[in-house]
């Protein structure tokens, strides 16, 4: 289903309806012959969405359907209440003066439901403010009229409702998956086994005696030790 985000500069200012109807015109007017406020008459215009439009990406004037028109009337001194849809009464009634509260619920053709309320007076008696409260309003399948969108605003989402939307949509595909960096493999070295284990060569020990004889007592050993190996300290040796 397709939502309607209420920009900061619309006159609806609720929170998300669905894009199934729109505003068209609103207006009250007193039509008393003698104190005109005892007589009062309520115009509703509305349209129901052109929806294959909206799914098609279309927007505005493009999106627009079937159009209705409902209107009410009600006789504060007589009491008379009725209520017309598209020309065609769908209510009549005489009520209590004293009654302060109309009301008149229907269906139309298409399977829609419709209901009307009215308040002889322009502010609630309840102690307790209700932000929703409208002297006038009418119902179009539960939802307030001054809730829908305008013709100009069919099919215009704002912008944090379609940020909203992106995530609900990333929400759907299921947890992102986060990757761990796997730890390299350390390579153990076996060092009970000695088979791939590289030696080091021994050095050989040279001995150099420059002009020395046997009977010489200072002959003169120096060793040249391979890389690594420890340095050994040998004595000088006596030739008999």
């Amino acid at each position: 289903m397709n939502f309607f985000s209420s920009p900061d500069n619309s006159s609806s200012g609720h929170a998300d309806v669905p894009h199934t109807f729109y505003q068209i015109d609103h207006a009250t007017a007193n039509c008393g012959r003698i104190l005109p406020k005892s007589k009062r008459r309520i115009l509703f215009k509305f349209g129901y969405t052109n929806m294959p439009a909206i799914y098609d990406g279309l927007t505005g004037q493009d999106c627009r359907g079937a159009e209705h028109e409902v209107c009410i009337m009600w006789s504060l001194s007589s009491g008379k209440q009725s209520v017309f849809y598209d020309g065609k009464v769908v209510y009549f009634n005489v009520c209590d003066l004293a009654d302060g509260k109309m009301t008149h619920s229907w269906h139309d053709k298409d399977g829609h439901h419709l209901k009307v309320v009215a308040h002889s007076l322009s502010s609630s008696l309840k102690q307790t403010h209700d932000s929703e409260w409208r002297q006038y309003d009418l119902l179009i399948d539960g939802i307030s009229y001054f809730k829908a969108p305008k013709i100009f605003e069919l099919g215009v989402f704002s912008k944090s409702n379609a940020g909203d939307y992106q995530m609900d949509c990333d929400a759907l595909k299921g947890p992102s998956t986060t990757k761990i960096d796997q730890a390299k493999t350390t390579e153990i070295v076996d060092l009970l086994s000695f088979d791939d284990i590289q030696g080091t060569p021994t050095g050989q020990v040279q001995t150099i005696t420059p002009n020395a004889s046997p009977t010489d007592n200072n002959a003169i050993l120096i060793p040249f030790l391979g890389i690594n190996e420890p340095q050994q300290q040998y004595n000088n040796y006596t030739f008999w």
